[in-house]
């Protein structure tokens, strides 16, 4: 049975949890998206504490690796670098848009069938935009050809959408006949979305643990820092 710490720094919040396969060994969420590498570190040694684990008992470290907010992608970047070099561990980045389709999904069970659009604000009359179907209760990337980033783009304010459910901040600012779902994930959805993704070979070492931004690749790799 592996055991997952996860986090997340990009939803407007500081949260951790530790995670096997099956349940939820500790969780903290507080909402603040102002001071979060003072916050969050503390936070890891506390969940670590609180289960009376060592980082070397962890398996696999899972964080939000975007899109969303720049600092907020950086800073959980730099803690999952910095964690898995200092106890080589295995990572594993999550969308942030897919966490929404599936926490959504957990909460609903959409039909199968169901188109799920995830919508986050970028801000500068543009959305992160990510789309998925329902099969067999799970959520499905749906990509679009010549995309290099699967399923997820940028998208203007006001563009038409086709969607059964629109998930994220940027639903209203979108036009479409669609349920309109507000979701608040967690370091516990981010784990949930690692379990399977670690479990089917998707880990990564630390040089590998790369940010998604959508808009720029601003941010660097401790190979492009020489640090590895």
């Amino acid at each position: 049975m592996a055991i997952f710490m996860a986090f997340d720094t990009v939803f407007g919040q500081c949260s951790v949890a530790i995670c096997d396969d099956e349940q939820v060994l500790y969780q903290q969420t507080l909402p603040t998206d102002r001071g979060q590498t003072e916050v969050i570190l503390p936070m890891i040694e506390a969940a670590l504490s609180a289960t009376g684990l060592s980082l070397s008992a962890i398996d696999c470290l899972a964080f939000n690796r975007g899109p969303g907010a720049f600092s907020g992608i950086r800073i959980n970047t730099a803690v999952v670098q910095a964690l898995s070099v200092a106890a080589q561990l295995p990572c594993v980045g999550v969308s942030s848009l897919a966490v929404l389709a599936d926490t959504a999904q957990q909460a609903a069970s959409y039909a199968d069938g169901s188109r799920i659009v995830a919508l986050i604000d970028a801000r500068q009359n543009q959305l992160y935009a990510g789309q998925f179907i329902i099969q067999d209760g799970k959520i499905n990337a749906i990509n679009e050809d010549n995309n290099p980033h699967g399923n997820e783009y940028l998208l203007d304010y006001g563009e038409q959408v086709a969607a059964d459910v629109i998930v994220g901040d940027g639903g209203e600012l979108v036009r479409a006949d669609a349920q309109r779902v507000s979701i608040h994930p967690t370091a516990v959805d981010i784990a949930r979305q690692a379990v399977g993704i670690y479990q089917q070979g998707g880990a990564t070492t630390a040089a590998q643990a790369l940010p998604v931004y959508l808009r720029d690749n601003a941010w660097k790799t401790l190979t492009e820092q020489g640090k590895v």
